[in-house]
């Protein structure tokens, strides 16, 4: 069975839809003069910043992600909702000595800032973010990194996310993907290997595992 999981942050373990709309819409409206569209808003999750900022157009690049980080950032310390099963899950793996990563399109400070990821936090071995690597989700890179400084081999590993991003990232990287259906908004092009109702299904895949090996 698998050694260590992976996992996203946005929309797998902490419900951001509602503030990421916002806090982009918000950035984007001083240029647009409107709120973004839901296919504009589209182009910008599960992607650094900057990268999603260039995506929707943005003229003044730097500016746009510094209202886009003022409003998120504020959200953050306010604390986001923690999907329902999700601390279980993690207390669950770490009695059972299952390592867990972090691979996400975050950067350190939108980790750091996030009140309600803190109480996660030390479940975590490594984390991986966005200055971690040069190339970034639906690429390998932040897999492979993280397959690197825990000296865990790909086969030992699994990812669980919620986006189309998270899934090629996994098999990019040739490991198994579980896809967090309590987050996804949209599961076009997605083939996991597992697809999970709720965190605890996360749980029943090593019971599983534990009841084939008796």
């Amino acid at each position: 069975m698998y050694e260590l999981v992976i996992f996203d942050i946005d929309g797998t373990m902490i419900d951001t839809e509602k503030v990421v709309r916002e806090s982009y819409s918000y950035a984007m409206f001083e240029e647009l003069g409107r709120p973004l569209t839901d296919r504009e808003l589209s182009l910008a999750y599960g992607i650094p910043t900057m990268q999603a900022v260039e995506r929707l157009g943005a003229r003044d690049t730097d500016a746009v992600a510094r209202r886009y980080f003022d409003s998120l950032f504020k959200a953050f310390r306010a604390g986001v909702d923690i999907f329902e099963g999700i601390t279980d899950a993690l207390e669950e793996l770490k009695k059972r000595g299952i390592k867990c990563g972090i691979v996400t399109s975050r950067n350190r400070e939108e980790v750091s800032s996030d009140t309600s990821l803190k109480s996660l936090l030390k479940y975590f071995d490594h984390v991986v973010c966005a200055e971690d690597t040069v190339k970034h989700k639906p690429e390998a890179e932040p897999v492979l990194r993280l397959a690197e400084i825990s000296g865990i081999g790909l086969p030992g590993m699994m990812y669980l996310g919620d986006t189309l991003y998270d899934y090629l990232c996994a098999k990019n990287a040739g490991i198994d993907f579980a896809l967090a259906l309590w987050g996804a908004r949209n599961t076009d092009g997605i083939e996991p290997d597992y697809m999970l109702e709720k965190p605890s299904g996360l749980l029943d895949l090593f019971r599983q595992a534990d009841s084939n090996d008796k």
